[in-house]
């Protein structure tokens, strides 16, 4: 089965210093994808992670572009493997919650709402919950390693556009989530 066609997938995050790449295992813990970071070293260590790309056999099938936002609301762009725009994500502004909202090419707009502590997140497409992601803690080496696990279960009607920008909204977690944590740091010291 191909990425787009699982509705249980488990995100695992393998961060170094420079780099924020995942697997992406099926419900049986069988590697289905990867997720690389792109971009030159230099880039990346001043501006942080931000391209992604998502490889099936060795193959980019999606990417997502931490778009640089000066004066605008945080967003992302998921692109298909040839780099054709899927959807267009935007961190909204809310007191307590995390809400993302991915507005897809084809009008479709998912609504991805999250816990103050970022641990679960519902997507909904209208009024019906499209996916659920839920952030598990790693083991105690990988917890301290900043690995983290991101379990996704999606709705079996989805269809294979919004199966990738639901994907791409995963990630998107994870970046704003590390952005946030630098920030608070830079700030503290």
């Amino acid at each position: 089965m191909s990425l787009v066609d699982q509705n249980l997938l488990v995100l695992q995050q393998v961060k170094s210093f420079l780099a924020n790449d995942f697997d992406i295992l099926d419900a049986g813990g069988s590697p289905v994808a990867t997720i690389h970071t792109e971009g030159s070293a230099l880039s990346r260590m001043f501006r942080g992670n931000r391209e992604l790309a998502v490889l099936e056999n060795g193959r980019p099938v999606l990417r997502i572009t931490d778009e640089v936002n000066v004066f605008s609301r945080d967003s992302y762009t998921v692109a298909d493997g040839s780099g054709a725009t899927l959807a267009t994500l935007t961190k909204l502004f809310t007191f307590a919650t995390k809400k993302i909202q991915a507005d897809l090419n084809d009008g479709t707009v998912l609504l991805c709402t999250g816990s103050l502590f970022a641990r679960s997140f519902t997507i909904s497409r209208g009024d019906a919950v499209a996916a659920r992601i839920e952030r598990r803690l790693s083991g105690v080496a990988e917890a301290l390693m900043g690995h983290d696990r991101y379990a996704l279960s999606m709705d079996p009607s989805l269809p294979p556009s919004c199966r990738g920008a639901t994907i791409g909204t995963v990630i998107a977690i994870d970046l704003i989530r590390a952005k946030e944590a630098a920030a608070a740091s830079s700030s503290g010291s």
